[in-house]
């Protein structure tokens, strides 16, 4: 009983960071920043869910923290360029799914906005400097990463 209690209340909360992170992609787009409530709020969620996974282990979880120190540490060496919410956001989310899992969300949320560039450099709405909401792509490489191990 408590095992299974204990599967359900990680799907519960995996299911919140899903929700939190689609709330981030929609500030993102809105306002371009992230409310440092907000990132508590997703950061908390994530230190109570770390501990559910089956396959917990420090070595995994600090793997998958440091991808996203190192998207801040990126943030602050280009000056903002890249935005250290998005960075903070990863970190968090880095905590429950892990390195490799982290990675994999990461390396499709930079596929689909290398995709979405293109297609805005082709129809001319923007040029190379123009800024895109980075969130949204992490939400959808989260959801990805989701399906991947539920199927």
């Amino acid at each position: 009983m408590g095992i299974k209690m204990g599967r359900f209340i990680y799907d519960i909360l995996i299911v919140v960071i899903g929700i939190l992170l689609f709330a981030a992609g929609i500030i993102d787009i809105k306002k371009r920043l992230i409310n440092r409530r907000f990132l508590l709020l997703l950061l908390l969620v994530c230190l109570a869910t770390a501990p559910l996974k089956k396959d917990f282990g420090i070595w995994d979880t600090l793997g998958g923290l440091s991808v996203g120190v190192c998207a801040i540490g990126v943030s602050m060496i280009s000056r903002g360029q890249i935005g250290k919410g998005d960075g903070y956001v990863i970190a968090a989310v880095g905590i429950v799914l892990g390195l490799r899992r982290c990675l994999a969300v990461v390396s499709i949320a930079l596929l689909m906005m290398c995709m979405v560039a293109m297609i805005i450099l082709a129809l001319k709405k923007g040029n190379r400097h123009t800024k895109l909401p980075f969130l949204p792509a992490v939400f959808v490489g989260y959801m990805v990463c989701m399906m991947c191990i539920l199927l």
